[in-house]
């Protein structure tokens, strides 16, 4: 202890406290009890003069840290950061401004320390800045008791894959959501820029919930979480298989569909798409599917209720095999809504125009060949077979 120091600081004597501050070497700063007297008075100025050189030893840090003001202490932890027994102190005693002037630039020594006497409000500052580096920690922070923490801790980092099945092995519900959802915000914000849903998945695999676990949550008649896992989630081919092999009924799949179905290009494996067609159709359950445009018009025209190929029919002009497609149907509504979305300047493929004829409809013939010729192929059928309508096509389309 310097008698001399303590008399200045007790004096406010600025000026000569300056001087004597001044006066010190590195290896010699003042020991614990002078800058303990020195916090207690808390002289701004010889406080800032103080730490431009010298670190505070382990018992004053602790005072100065309750004691500062906010730019002086921002400061300092800038310059030093702080011992781990004051980040210590600062948790216990929940000195919220301090903690968060600290975790705007350091990190805590001990993390496993925070997650245990840290309050919510601490833990919680510190996540914003910090994503913790072990799934333990993780967990550790499902397990507390306000589950609004993980909910910005995920909102704001990636969980692994490992967490994510933890979390669904515990039933944790509530965290299924956060990352479910927070998946799906991402893939629609995506989905807008790209109609590639490879590249789009390769984006977000880091994001997703994996093949193996959608496929165990299909499998886990949990109502809950497979609702969710339908409204967020493109299911990989495994998932999509679980479909049939647990028999999921058809309201299942077009909650699915409404939800994700076509967003970002992303469509079941050809194999899986027939059926979920199949599905749909079998229940008339399919007008979910007439919202956007089929990748393969021809597989859903196929076996569509009417109703809906009718209204797909209305919404999109058809491929040449969605047109074979709707022939082949030898439905008269649906090939006669068809023949109604042709016009003089566009009209079928000379393979629908062929299969109309084979197909004998002949009032859908006659209506089309009202405005449109047709090819060589489907000419060569009509004569053949049906002269009478073969000279009413030459009577409107005179060679």
């Amino acid at each position: 202890m310097d008698n001399k120091f303590v008399t200045l600081v007790e004096r406010k004597a600025d000026k000569e406290l300056q001087a004597y501050l001044e006066s010190l070497t590195n290896e010699n700063p003042l020991d614990c009890h002078d800058e303990k007297v020195m916090l207690e008075h808390f002289l701004v100025p010889a406080v800032k003069s103080y730490i431009n050189r010298f670190r505070f030893s382990e018992d004053a840090e602790v005072l100065f840290v309750a004691a500062a003001p906010p730019d002086i202490r921002l400061t300092y932890i800038n310059y030093y950061g702080l011992r781990e027994k004051t980040q210590k102190y600062i948790i216990k005693e929940n000195l919220i401004d301090a903690i968060r002037d600290f975790v705007r630039l350091r990190h805590f020594d001990d993390v496993d320390y925070l997650l245990e006497y840290g309050s919510n409000e601490a833990i919680r500052l510190y996540l914003e800045f910090n994503r913790l580096d072990s799934d333990e920690r993780v967990k550790r922070l499902l397990k507390r008791d306000n589950p609004t923490l993980f909910s910005s801790y995920a909102n704001r980092w990636v969980v692994s894959q490992d967490i994510m099945r933890f979390i669904f092995e515990e039933r944790n519900l509530a965290a299924f959501k956060v990352i479910a959802y927070r998946f799906y915000r991402l893939f629609k914000q995506k989905a807008k820029k790209t109609r590639d849903y490879d590249k789009l998945a390769a984006a977000l695999a880091a994001e997703a919930l994996p093949a193996d676990l959608q496929a165990d949550i299909l499998g886990s008649c949990n109502r809950m979480f497979i609702e969710i896992l339908l409204k967020t989630c493109p299911l990989a081919p495994e998932a999509q298989a679980a479909l049939w092999k647990y028999n999921f009924d058809a309201e299942w799949l077009r909650l699915h569909v409404e939800h994700l179905y076509g967003t970002g290009g992303y469509r079941f494996t050809p194999e899986n798409e027939a059926q979920l067609f199949k599905r749909l159709a079998s229940k008339n359950l399919d007008d979910c599917l007439t919202t956007f445009r089929q990748q393969d018009d021809a597989a859903f025209l196929r076996c569509a209720s009417v109703a809906a190929a009718e209204k797909y029919i209305k919404n999109y002009w058809l491929s040449d095999d969605g047109q074979l497609a709707v022939v082949g149907r030898g439905n008269g509504a649906l090939i006669n809504e068809m023949i109604g979305r042709f016009s003089p300047e566009h009209g079928m493929c000379w393979q629908a125009e062929v299969a109309l004829v084979e197909l004998g409809a002949m009032e859908a013939v006659r209506r089309y060949i009202a405005f449109h010729t047709m090819c060589w192929e489907a000419l060569s059928l009509l004569k053949k077979n049906f002269p009478k309508v073969a000279e009413e096509y030459y009577a409107l389309h005179p060679y």
